[in-house]
């Protein structure tokens, strides 16, 4: 079973590649550029820069494990969460939707000796807080980015179709986990005299879904203070990542003449981000690269530079840090004799 999900990982993480490249053979073709030039003007130090910065997203999520760990009285040590943020992003990476990353860091946090209740509480109150910080950034930005696309050819109503699916989800992923005991219900429901196994699973399920609301309560009603200071470090890890595309366009795209370019940015990849995540390949490739690609040549004028700029980021923030960090995992599991 191990062997067939790094099969399908390494498959995805190739799938993903195989996209992005082609996309950006089509960016070229469109605005008429040897994307094979373009590549060789990407400087490795840039790259290098960019994945420094992205990656210190990582420091600033692990902080905010240790924050919202502290509560519950267990002790896991600072490079586990490292870890178990780094190798989330991996697996996050290299699966469609985006869907791999949170069962892991469950599975990784309950082997720190966290029960599942509270793993699951605090992975999935990290989660949700992401989505609707992305939200309300995105509603604050959404006039100023929308209006930048003006005479494009990516459409509003596309956008707005993207957000309205966004929004629907997060508040059901929501709803689904303050009112979990209602999976309970429904299988109760499917309870038979010839289904033993269902009805022993539900059983168990249900007082699993009670425990896991005790979790939710103490935590964000007893330790509300700790939320809050984990939903400003979470807004401060959007800001780092958002810092690393700036940095790319800054060095290979005219944005002098842009004024407050970074908030630009940083409401544009919010924005987008809404949208394009729901796209079924691993890592959101290819709509990533032509969405990045259509809201930033439109806001700067420069599609060559922007170009440039994606090639760099897109290696520096996607495949480097998968590569790397497929690295420090092999390292931190022989070093715990795995």
């Amino acid at each position: 079973m191990a062997e067939v999900k790094k099969r399908k990982n390494y498959f995805g993480f190739i799938f993903a590649f195989l996209i992005s490249i082609l996309m950006f053979f089509f960016i070229g073709k469109m605005t008429d550029t040897n994307i094979l030039d373009e590549i060789k003007k990407v400087k490795y130090f840039d790259i290098l820069i960019a994945f420094i910065i992205y990656s210190l997203s990582y420091l600033v999520d692990s902080i905010r494990y240790k924050i919202v760990i502290r509560p519950f009285k267990t002790k896991v040590h600072f490079i586990d969460l490292f870890y178990n943020n780094v190798v989330g992003y991996v697996l996050s990476s290299v699966t469609p939707l985006a869907a791999g990353g949170q069962p892991y860091q469950i599975y990784h946090l309950h082997k720190q000796g966290l029960t599942t209740e509270i793993a699951t509480n605090i992975t999935v109150s990290r989660f949700l807080e992401m989505m609707f910080l992305n939200l309300g950034v995105t509603i604050f930005s959404y006039k100023a980015v929308v209006s930048s696309l003006k005479g494009s050819a990516f459409s509003n109503k596309l956008i707005n179709i993207g957000l309205i699916i966004s929004v629907s989800i997060s508040i059901l992923l929501l709803i689904l986990f303050l009112k979990s005991e209602w999976i309970a219900k429904l299988i109760r429901f499917l309870e038979n005299r010839k289904a033993k196994k269902i009805n022993a699973m539900g059983k168990k399920f249900e007082n699993w879904t009670n425990d896991l609301k005790d979790s939710i309560g103490f935590l964000w009603n007893e330790k509300i203070f700790f939320m809050i200071l984990d939903i400003i470090l979470g807004l401060i890890v959007l800001m780092i990542q958002a810092f690393a595309l700036y940095y790319m366009l800054s060095r290979y795209a005219i944005i002098e003449h842009v004024p407050f370019f970074y908030w630009k940015v940083f409401g544009g990849m919010t924005l987008l981000n809404m949208v394009v995540y729901y796209i079924p390949t691993p890592g959101a490739s290819g709509s990533i690269e032509g969405a990045y690609q259509i809201l930033f040549s439109s806001i700067t004028g420069n599609s060559k530079g922007v170009l440039i700029s994606i090639i760099g980021w897109r290696f520096a923030t996607y495949y480097l840090q998968i590569i790397i960090g497929g690295i420090f995992s092999f390292f931190y599991n022989i070093k715990r004799g795995k």
